[in-house]
């Protein structure tokens, strides 16, 4: 500990400010030192040492989403995982992992457990920031990559907008309102974004469960057919003060307000053909939860002598949810009733500074530190009825604290006019420290020294070559640390087990190999192939066991694991080719990915259920000197089986998603939207398959798909 302060106390004096045509604007949220945010999105990408897609709030809003995760789907290198729970859209993956590889920042700090991007509306967003490899200003726990979301800046121009929306899908109604004020005053600039909105989903799930003896001949077939239906009321709100300093330097106010009130039901009514029902073939569950989010930064950029700069970010979050879940069960033996009342309170301070200074030739050099404390508290109260029995009572409270500290220096280094490298370490130490009833006291403590190396060649021509190597890793999540277990209502087998933490669980660590060729044959337009390595060690792996008559997982470490992608992306505006051309914009990107855990015998010894190849395929054409534009986009999702351990297979049906608009602009001031998304509707298929040698369990659940239309008012006041 005191050897990385005294590193970064020598570091400091000689760090310097960055270069006139690099400098971050005031009140901006820094990527990489050399990013210039109001450059072009392509003459950016290419000049940046870093490799780092910026998209733009008008290419985020283009088609109309009201799910940010809807809107990011289109992007190079992201797909989207399984879905979360009910209400959630699905993770957020780069080279098709998530679960904590693919990180995920909201103005450059890591978002808290549980949070949900569709919660959040892509009209509150500036710009999303995609880093394929990590950097030394940025927290290191980025195996996959990191996704930087940042929130709407303020403009010194007078701004009055507002948005209404009306849609519905599969005969569910759902609408929103949006607002946008800002303005300015002096050396003083201010914003307000806010927005109300109602959505709601009506969903089925035909799901059968087979069981085989060992000689091949069947012994259960279950039908269970699931109806569910989810609403969710949401109130955000974006304000927003700046203030201009003396010398260059800003002093800015950004909060973000998040309301949220869900509500489900789903009911089941299994049929058994061949070996009897469930404990409960009839079945449902009620669900309601209310959340509510707090986030508020304070952000200070002070101009030095010598050309110098100070940036110092202070900020807290505070996140509530509160849950009642009911499940009621009938069969053929006594029914049941099972109450839930469940809270979560996570508060979370962070501190961060950075100072900048430029030294000697071409140097620009960088240091800074990077703290946070977290405090999680969550109570579970679970009443349990049945007839003629005493009633069951359960009561668990658990308590968590994350503390991290990280120390960072790194150079941006311009060797010459078409060489250019950026160098870094960062140090990155973490105490994770719980008490819960009826589970072991957990207290784990662990580092991590991050090395990091970019590199860009710019050929002759319009060519470049990019490479980067990086150390990273993949921490625990609390819930997997603590061991306390999770229950599945009904239907308990090896295909949906209880799920159990272990507190001896370690963090994975990897390094990373990367490279990437671009060309840039005109305005706007560029073609790129990139690769990439990454070999990981202590993979968190979950092992599945049968304990007191019931299948229970735990995560553990075992062993390592390599993961290999290959990503191509081509965006092609015709007029970068030819002036006379139509003003219509191509763009194509697809992803392949492959991993292997060498402590699960193959084939299908995938990561994490890794997504094999994602793909998007769109275009947009908006003819000079009309009112009128029109654009669209195919993405698609490859599916197959991943082997989770010896006995147990799970496989991913693909997917694909059609998404088409047309804008229309009346006088200027008033626009009309209308989209339509997934109007190439496929069921969500997936499959579990548990074999030993006592026989074999097959479990499919098809879950059912819809068009959704949505129509759009915006107009400035």
């Amino acid at each position: 500990m005191r050897l990385c302060f005294f590193l970064c106390s020598l570091a400091l004096p000689l760090t310097a400010h960055v270069r006139a045509d690099d400098a971050v604007p005031a009140g901006a949220v820094p990527t990489v030192p050399s990013v210039t945010v109001h450059a072009g999105a392509a003459e950016q990408r290419r000049r940046d040492t870093v490799s780092a897609i910026v998209v733009g709030r008008e290419e985020l809003l283009r088609q109309g989403e009201r799910s940010l995760s809807d809107a990011l789907k289109r992007l190079p290198g992201i797909s989207i995982g399984a879905q979360a729970a009910a209400g959630q859209g699905g993770q957020l993956q780069l080279r098709g992992l998530g679960q904590g590889y693919t990180l995920i920042m909201l103005d450059g700090v890591p978002v808290p457990p549980g949070f949900s991007l569709d919660a959040l509306d892509p009209e509150l967003v500036e710009r999303v920031e995609i880093m394929r490899a990590a950097t030394a200003e940025f927290s290191a726990q980025a195996i996959a990559g990191s996704i930087n979301i940042v929130l709407k800046k303020t403009s010194r121009r007078r701004e009055r907008t507002f948005k209404l929306g009306a849609s519905g899908s599969h005969g569910m109604p759902a609408g929103s309102a949006t607002m946008q004020w800002a303005d300015g005053d002096g050396r003083l600039s201010y914003a307000l974004a806010g927005t109300l909105g109602h959505t709601g989903r009506r969903g089925l799930f035909d799901e059968w469960n087979r069981e085989y003896a060992a000689d091949g001949a069947p012994t259960v077939l279950r039908h269970a057919p699931l109806a569910e239906r989810v609403t969710t009321d949401t109130l955000e709100l974006a304000p927003r003060l700046q203030w201009a300093l003396a010398d260059e330097g800003s002093l800015a106010w950004q909060s973000l307000v998040n309301l949220r009130r869900l509500a489900s039901r789903r009911h089941v009514q299994e049929t058994a053909y061949l070996g009897g029902t469930s404990a409960y073939p009839d079945n449902q569950a009620d669900f309601s939860q209310d959340s509510g989010t707090v986030r508020s930064d304070l952000h200070w950029l002070r101009k030095l002598e010598q050309g110098a700069s100070l940036d110092v970010k202070l900020g807290v979050d505070l996140n509530h949810r509160s849950s009642d879940y009911l499940f009621q069960g009938a069969g053929a033996g006594p029914s049941i009733t099972r109450f839930v009342d469940a809270g979560v309170d996570d508060v979370g301070m962070h501190a961060s500074g950075t100072y900048r200074r430029t030294l000697g030739q071409g140097h620009t050099l960088a240091a800074g530190w990077d703290a946070g404390h977290r405090r999680r508290t969550e109570f579970r109260r679970e009443r349990q009825l049945e007839p003629g029995m005493l009633p069951v009572l359960s009561d668990e409270d658990y308590a968590a604290t994350v503390r991290r500290l990280a120390l960072f220096a790194q150079d941006e280094w311009e060797v010459s006019a078409r060489w250019s490298l950026s160098l870094g370490l960062r140090w990155e130490a973490w105490r994770t420290a719980s008490a819960a009833g009826g589970a072991d006291p957990v207290d784990v403590r662990a580092q991590v020294w991050s090395p990091v190396l970019h590199s860009l060649w710019k050929l002759a021509g319009k060519d470049q070559v990019r490479l980067a190597v990086t150390r990273t890793y993949k921490a625990p999540q609390i819930v997997q640390l603590i061991a306390r277990p999770y229950t599945i209502d009904n239907g308990n087998s090896p295909t949906m087990p209880d799920t159990r933490g272990n507190p001896a669980l370690r963090p994975e660590l990897a390094w990373g190999l990367d490279g990437a060729y671009e060309y840039y044959p005109g305005a706007g337009a560029m073609l790129a192939a990139s690769a990439s390595l990454r070999r990981i060690g202590d993979v968190m792996l979950d092992r599945l066991a049968r304990e007191q008559g019931r299948w229970v997982s735990t995560p553990a470490n075992n062993g390592s694991a390599q993961v290999r992608s290959i990503e191509l992306e081509a965006k092609l505006p015709l007029t970068a080719l030819l002036a006379s051309a139509p003003a219509l914009e191509l763009r194509a990107n697809v992803a392949r990915h492959w991993s292997t855990v060498d402590a699960v015998a193959g084939p299908y010894n995938r990561l994490d259920s890794q997504l094999p190849w994602s793909a998007n395929v769109g275009a947009d054409y908006r003819p000079a000197g009309r009112s009128w534009s029109v654009g669209g986009n195919l993405h698609y999702q490859a599916g197959g089986w991943a082997r989770e351990s010896g006995q147990l297979l799970a496989w991913q049906g693909p997917g694909r998603q059609l998404d088409l608009y047309a804008l229309w602009t009346f006088g200027g001031r008033l626009r009309l939207r209308l989209s339509g998304a997934n109007l190439l509707p496929q069921a969500d298929r997936t499959r579990s398959l548990y074999a030993d040698d006592g026989g074999s369990m097959l479990r499919t659940v098809d879950a059912g798909s819809y068009r959704s239309w949505r129509v759009m008012l915006e107009g400035a006041l």
